[in-house]
């Protein structure tokens, strides 16, 4: 499963994860039988602009990389899994942001798998300030 994060993150000469020089995270988005390959936007040769909304830590994240491509080719479905190499931040995680990019995009049920294990959330609608 991790194999395919390890070989993206070959092919853009990046160290493995979780090595001492490791600064980069690599995630995959698989959705209706796709695959959007993501990566923190210090790491990344291709940078797109994020147009989701999200907050701005998770921004910069590869899992928004991931998401972004989702959206721009207009892929909507109400199930996805997302692959990270190393753990979610708490921007991301704790905080929302990958429950945020998923809404937009329609998920209801997103398998998230960690180094740590997975787990399936429910995508409930972000919480936003006033």
């Amino acid at each position: 499963m991790f194999d395919e994060l390890a070989q993206y993150r070959q092919k853009l000469g990046l160290p493995a994860a979780g090595s001492e020089t490791d600064k980069s995270t690599v995630a995959k988005l698989e959705i209706v039988s796709q695959s959007f390959f993501g990566i923190n936007s210090s790491s990344n040769p291709n940078p797109r602009q994020i147009t989701l909304r999200v907050n701005p830590i998770s921004k910069t994240h590869a899992k928004a990389d991931a998401f972004q491509q989702a959206a721009d080719a207009n892929i909507a479905e109400e199930k996805a899994v997302l692959i990270v190499d190393r753990e979610l931040c708490a921007a991301c995680g704790l905080r929302g942001g990958v429950n945020s990019m998923a809404w937009q995009l329609g998920i209801e049920e997103l398998t998230i798998i960690t180094p740590a294990g997975s787990k399936t959330i429910t995508i409930k609608p972000p919480k936003r300030r006033r």
